[in-house]
């Protein structure tokens, strides 16, 4: 199995790390073996596609939490669309550029689009 190093900064691979850890995804324990996980990260391709999986869950995740984060919806919250994008800029964002820049762009496409 080949393994691609994908450079990400120390902050994001420890909140993935202690995603990984919290949440338990076996999946990623490799690649984020210990919840102070620090870079280098060296992915396979399957580890990839669930890296993008927890990145897209925490934005799902994040529009369960803070459903009035859009100013066109009746209920706008300011601090929901503040914590919501946290989240989209932060975790997922970063986490797809990263991942994308290590493996070929849009190769990920059928996980980050997937409605399940």
């Amino acid at each position: 199995m080949i393994k691609r190093e994908v450079v990400m900064p120390v902050e994001l691979v420890e909140e993935i790390a202690q995603i990984v850890h919290k949440e338990g995804y076996e999946a990623l324990k490799e690649a984020f073996p210990a919840v102070d996980t620090v870079p280098p990260v060296f992915l396979s391709e399957e580890e990839a596609e669930a890296l993008i999986d927890l990145a897209v869950i925490e934005k799902k995740k994040a529009r369960l939490m803070y459903p009035f984060y859009d100013e066109d919806h009746p209920k706008f919250n300011e601090e929901h669309e503040a914590k919501f994008d946290d989240v989209q800029m932060g975790i997922y964002e970063k986490t797809i550029y990263y991942v994308e820049s290590a493996f070929k762009k849009g190769s990920f496409d059928h996980i980050i689009h997937s409605k399940i």
